[in-house]
């Protein structure tokens, strides 16, 4: 596959067109102290918190044309089959060894380009930091080019991964000359990939004493004894709830599960009537009697590590029942191709059904899923061989759960970790 450099019109009027926008809605702000463009090609790499980051990560290098490395699934939908081309992005299998991909960004820097990358490799769930593939480190080292780190706060609030829709607050990204060339060569792959680390998940923040974060007081890298400082953002005051349920689906008083609903401020529990609230600084609050996390990311963390302790070499395996789906027909999306039933073992994960007409069994195992992306209420995707698979559960609530119970079974049952920790929402507590 040829990849092209990105549309020198469409990059221009879609500059313009969404500069004004984000400015309007989201008062963006770029900071550049810390950024001097080099010279010749170079890597941009991004922290993964909303789907529009593609659009402030692109808008922040402008005039700078990147090439965006993608997830291969998007490829498969309308108009992107046509758009991502046309722009220059290259598919990606994710957490999926991808010759190809890396050919395709080889030949972008050969010829002078530029490339943007999120290493996450996947959105975001609660806002954290979800940490890299040891890859990311490899890959950096082996190209040997400048690497500009593109730092993005705000935008998981405006456009959360949990809902639709966007909502008005205030979008900073913080740009920084990560390494030069000559650092690539210097420095181990451990040095690596634990400065992106550092950067993407705003520790270098931490450590410069900034008063700027995510919350009331920071709590990067979980140091919730650090110092208060300056909210980095607000936003609307109606409907700021509403969604939680999507990706929070245990309770954390009683300890049930999918029993919480959310109307407007509120997430309650319908088993034991826990109601919490939310405040525009996205700051949790127990109403009398109820107990409450101080933020969704760490009611999320404690939702991690209730996962993980149900997880163990003897476990029975969990097993239900799930439609697949899979790309067929560039541009048609994804097509329903069978039923089944997936299990997870400490080995990893099992699929027995049918699969485009015939009986089907593949296995993944575990130390190849070291995470599952996945779309609220839809799917989760495991890829392998260059293929990927979308998993709808009988019940799709449960599509949150089965990615966190996977991503804590890699943390449990691998022994050569391949992912940095980031603030891993309590994965490796």
């Amino acid at each position: 596959m040829k990849i092209k450099r990105p549309n020198g019109f469409l990059y221009y009027v879609a500059f313009v067109l969404i500069y004004p926008v984000l400015k309007l809605l989201f008062h963006f702000k770029v900071d550049r102290k810390n950024y001097r463009p080099p010279k010749g090609p170079f890597i941009v790499i991004c922290n993964h918190v909303s789907f529009m980051d593609f659009l402030l990560s692109t808008v922040s290098m402008f005039p700078y044309r990147l090439n965006a490395v993608a997830a291969q699934k998007f490829f498969f939908y309308r108009p992107l089959d046509k758009l991502l081309p046309m722009m220059g992005c290259i598919p990606k299998n994710l957490f999926d060894p991808d010759i190809r991909a890396v050919m395709g960004i080889m030949s972008v820097l050969k010829r002078g380009d530029k490339i943007l990358l999120f290493p996450e490799g996947r959105c975001t769930v609660a806002g954290d930091y979800m940490g890299i593939h040891k890859a990311a480190g490899k890959l950096v080292k082996k190209l040997g080019v400048p690497v500009i780190s593109c730092r993005i706060t705000g935008s998981y609030i405006c456009m959360p991964f949990w809902r639709k829709g966007v909502r008005l607050g205030k979008v900073r990204v913080k740009l920084s000359n990560l390494f030069s060339a000559e650092d690539t060569k210097t420095l181990s792959v451990d040095e690596i990939n634990r400065a992106i680390d550092v950067y993407l998940s705003g520790e270098d923040v931490l450590l410069s004493g900034e008063d700027t974060c995510l919350h009331g007081k920071s709590t990067l890298f979980g140091s919730e004894d650090a110092p208060p400082c300056k909210p980095l953002y607000t936003f609307g005051k109606r409907r700021l709830a509403e969604g939680l349920e999507n990706i929070l689906y245990y309770c954390i008083k009683c300890g049930k599960e999918f029993t919480l609903e959310t109307k407007g401020n509120t997430i309650r529990c319908t088993s034991c009537g826990n109601t919490i609230s939310i405040d525009r600084y996205a700051h949790l609050s127990p109403a009398l009697g109820s107990i409450a996390p101080e933020t969704i990311q760490s009611w999320y963390r404690e939702q991690s590590r209730y996962e993980m302790r149900q997880l163990h070499e003897d476990m029975e395996p969990l097993v239900f029942k799930v439609t697949v789906r899979m790309p067929i027909t560039p541009g048609e999306g994804v097509t329903p191709c069978g039923e089944g039933m997936l299990s997870l073992s400490p080995k990893g994960w099992q699929y027995e059904g049918q699969l485009l007409g015939e009986p089907a069994s593949i296995f993944f195992p575990i130390e190849m899923v070291p995470a599952l992306p996945f779309d609220p209420n839809d799917d989760f995707q495991i890829y392998k061989n260059g293929r990927f698979y979308m998993f709808t559960p009988d019940d799709a609530r449960a599509c949150s759960k089965y990615a966190t119970i996977g991503e804590c079974a890699y943390w449990r049952f691998v022994s050569d970790i391949q992912m940095t920790p980031g603030l891993n929402s309590g994965f490796c507590e």
